[in-house]
């Protein structure tokens, strides 16, 4: 039988109350679940993340040229080539990273939206678009410090430590297989607070047990190794 959720008060819409309630999202779970339901409360967060990843790909470009330099050059291309290849990149991922925070926003709240069918938890995507784009805020800030450390390293000498260990990558030693350093950084610090943050925001939101919006979450989480992994089958 389907549990019909009971919609919380929305908070006041206006885009500065929105701008003020994303740090709900870190912090406030019953505040964010009302939240939910303002319906243009994802621009914010969206333009915020937008930024943010925009800022970081732009940031991070030196470095990324840098460690082509002096990295092996892959078979068949010259150094020359390489070089423009991963410039062409960095400015095409910094071009197109605002399209990119929104595809993968709509993918996580249809991801929800299939999950809260098979729970029983009454979700439309705009509710669920607003959750995970509050609660993207966190992977923002993941990025954020990845710039950060690499900042105050100066230096790198390969393309893997343009991202920087933050999660269980941390205690693998140099050399580990490069499928198990991407699977320990899915439990780094930021995932396991988005994970959590995103766990309680959609219980409150939908008034589902802990338990069910653990199960829903779940999902999103292992797209998020798959996302991983997928970078990692790039690195050489």
């Amino acid at each position: 039988m389907s549990t019909k959720a009971q919609e919380l008060p929305s908070e006041a819409n206006s885009f500065a109350s929105d701008l003020a309630g994303i740090p709900s999202f870190l912090i406030d779970p019953e505040s964010a679940a009302r939240r939910v339901y303002s319906k243009w409360f994802w621009i914010a967060p969206v333009l915020i993340s937008s930024i943010i990843a925009v800022v970081t790909f732009k940031y991070i470009t030196p470095y990324a040229l840098h460690a082509a330099s002096v990295s092996a050059i892959p078979d068949g291309v010259t150094a020359e080539q390489y070089a423009k290849g991963v410039e062409m990149g960095m400015k095409f991922n910094t071009f197109l990273s605002p399209v990119f925070v929104v595809a993968v926003y709509a993918i996580e709240a249809l991801l929800l939206i299939a999950m809260s069918a098979v729970l029983g938890a009454s979700a439309k995507f705009g509710q669920l678009f607003n959750l995970v784009a509050g609660c993207g805020i966190i992977q923002s800030l993941a990025g954020l410090a990845s710039m950060a450390i690499l900042h105050f390293k100066g230096e790198v000498s390969s393309m893997a430590e343009l991202r920087p260990a933050m999660g269980l990558d941390i205690f693998l030693p140099e050399g580990t297989n490069k499928y198990l350093m991407a699977a320990g950084s899915a439990f780094s610090v930021f995932q396991i607070w988005w994970f959590v943050m995103m766990v309680l925001i959609f219980a409150a939101a939908f008034r589902i047990s802990k338990g069910k919006s653990l199960a829903a979450i779940f999902p999103l989480w292992l797209l998020g190794v798959c996302f991983a992994f997928l970078g990692a089958a790039f690195q050489k």
